[in-house]
């Protein structure tokens, strides 16, 4: 299932981008949406682009079918994201600790200026749940929790820039300041978790219904 999402937030791409790079940022994050707080399991920066990879462990409820197939205490995961700091556009994809040939997600987005004060997230995702009969109905419980997920993080990073936590931007030019997740000094964007809700979960939107300010079409199964 391919789908396409743009997910206002209100607040500056600069600063938006500085916030999604930011280890710090992921590292004040509770959970969210069924999902365990991200672990920053390693963060790179040099000179135009960032690397970085969090861990997740689902934490929300499987459905009944789901249950039959799924271990909840195996459902971790990476989210892998390569970033292009001039550009502001951000490679996604999740790489499952188990269950690797039943789901996997790819994407990337873009952080898109619209005032001095605004910018919109456009995201594009290939989703596939490989699972006889439930595939598709999986796809789009994830391709809803997606959409949630994003809204949520986007008004998460809203407040974490108006708490005064990204400082001046640099549009990600400068010279690399090293690896380690501790620093916080990045500049540019990513992403947290998106496709990475894990398997269909109860009340999860089934239909893929949009959250609030957002506007996202779906090309279905391809």
């Amino acid at each position: 299932m391919r789908f396409y999402l743009d997910q206002p937030i209100a607040v500056s791409a600069e600063a938006a981008q500085a916030a999604f790079v930011d280890p710090a940022f992921y590292q004040s994050l509770g959970e969210l949406g069924g999902i365990s707080a991200p672990e920053v399991r390693s963060f790179s920066q040099s000179p135009g682009h960032v690397h970085m990879e969090l861990g997740y462990r689902f934490a929300g409820q499987l459905n009944g079918p789901a249950k039959r197939i799924l271990d909840p205490e195996k459902i971790t995961w990476s989210q892998v994201t390569d970033v292009d700091l001039p550009n502001r556009r951000t490679e996604v994809r999740m790489v499952p600790d188990n269950y690797q040939g039943l789901l996997s997600f790819s994407g990337w987005y873009e952080l898109r200026r619209e005032s001095d004060d605004n910018c919109t997230q456009h995201f594009e995702g290939d989703l596939r749940v490989r699972l006889p009969l439930l595939g598709p109905l999986a796809e789009r419980a994830i391709g809803g929790s997606i959409r949630q997920n994003l809204a949520e993080t986007a008004h998460l990073v809203e407040r974490y820039v108006n708490a005064g936590n990204t400082g001046n931007q640099d549009e990600g030019n400068e010279g690399a300041q090293g690896s380690g997740a501790k620093g916080s000094g990045a500049r540019a964007s990513g992403a947290r978790a998106p496709g990475a809700e894990g398997p269909a979960t109860e009340g999860s939107g089934a239909e893929g219904s949009a959250t609030e300010g957002a506007k996202p079409r779906s090309d279905g199964d391809d």
